[in-house]
């Protein structure tokens, strides 16, 4: 795809901290994409590692440094990126994950052949050192339709894999900031009641996977049951969606339980069996007896539910 001489049509917006550890390959994959029409925005959120300096060794025009004086989290930090790119498309990559060479040439030429849509993710791979190593899989759904069914199950469009219509994310407000862990999944609630969404059927993002990670720890699933309270307050839900709201919510209390003290742990239990009896039986026996099992076992169930069990909140 030929490069524009005009203004890029496309900013990437990574935010970073401490991140110097997984850095370079992140910025490496952003850097040697096949298309090259683009700015790389990358929002260092006052790191106290090297990861300015590694920033500043890159000599490539396209690589942007906006260091933050103090730590405002990835979601405000988010925000600060979308209002300083110009551009009429943002992608998202995270610092510690990976882009596949052909991933914004794939997107973009999407885009252009659908030009009702707004936000368009990819399939994902996991990883966890080599990112040509593939550890597990997640296919996402297609259509519009199928992904606003499949939020209210979970995530079913991967952040760090999507490139939307900056107009179109400034329209609905950008990134609520009272959520510093999932606030893509609240984001696309809103998203998806005035914007077309698409994934495309093909593996375009690596997701790595490591301790680090916040995506399982227990503010993050206090931030999802929030979300799954929020979608009861509105009237936009059918008896069906509903259903399906509480099956995710009893899955959010069953997953937060195992972060918490015995009493509250018994609270949570007590809940997520009120709200679907059916769900925490399944999940119950998934989330206590997954752990006795040996790694190849437990590889071998992922792979096995990948596709009947949905991805609880990011997919990672």
């Amino acid at each position: 795809m030929p490069d524009s001489a005009e203004e890029p049509q496309l900013t990437v917006i990574m935010t970073v901290y401490n991140g110097a550890q997984f850095l370079r390959t992140a910025m490496d994959s952003v850097l040697q994409q096949t298309y090259t029409d683009f700015r790389f925005l990358i929002v260092d959120d006052a790191s106290t590692d090297d990861t300015s300096e590694i920033v500043g060794s890159y000599q490539d025009d396209r690589v942007i440094l906006e260091c933050l004086e103090r730590n405002v989290g990835q979601t405000a930090a988010l925000n600060i990126g979308l209002k300083l790119a110009t551009t009429p498309w943002i992608a998202r990559l995270d610092a510690d994950d990976y882009s596949a060479p052909n991933r914004f040439e794939e997107q973009m030429r999407a885009l252009e052949a659908d030009l009702s849509v707004s936000c368009i993710g990819t399939h994902v791979w996991m990883f966890h050192d080599d990112p040509e190593v593939v550890d597990s899989v997640f296919e996402p759904p297609e259509n519009h339709e199928e992904i606003t069914q499949g939020l209210l199950r979970g995530s079913s469009m991967v952040h760090g894999s999507i490139v939307a219509d900056r107009v179109a994310l400034l329209d609905i407000g950008g990134f609520d900031e009272r959520y510093r862990f999932v606030a893509d999944l609240e984001m696309y609630d809103r998203l998806v009641v005035k914007y077309k969404t698409a994934n495309i059927p093909e593996l375009l993002v690596g997701i790595r996977q490591h301790a680090g990670q916040t995506s399982g720890k227990k503010l993050a699933y206090d931030e999802a049951i929030d979300i799954c309270l929020g979608r009861f307050k509105t009237d936009r839900y059918t008896r069906s969606d509903a259903s399906m709201i509480r099956a995710t919510l009893s899955r959010a209390y069953l997953h937060r339980s195992q972060f918490r003290g015995f009493s509250d742990r018994i609270k949570d239990l007590g809940k997520a069996i009120r709200i679907s009896p059916n769900t925490f039986i399944w999940n119950f026996c998934l989330v206590y007896f997954y752990g006795r099992f040996s790694k190849p076992r437990q590889m071998a169930l992922r792979r096995a539910l990948a596709k009947s069990v949905p991805r609880f909140l990011t997919g990672r």
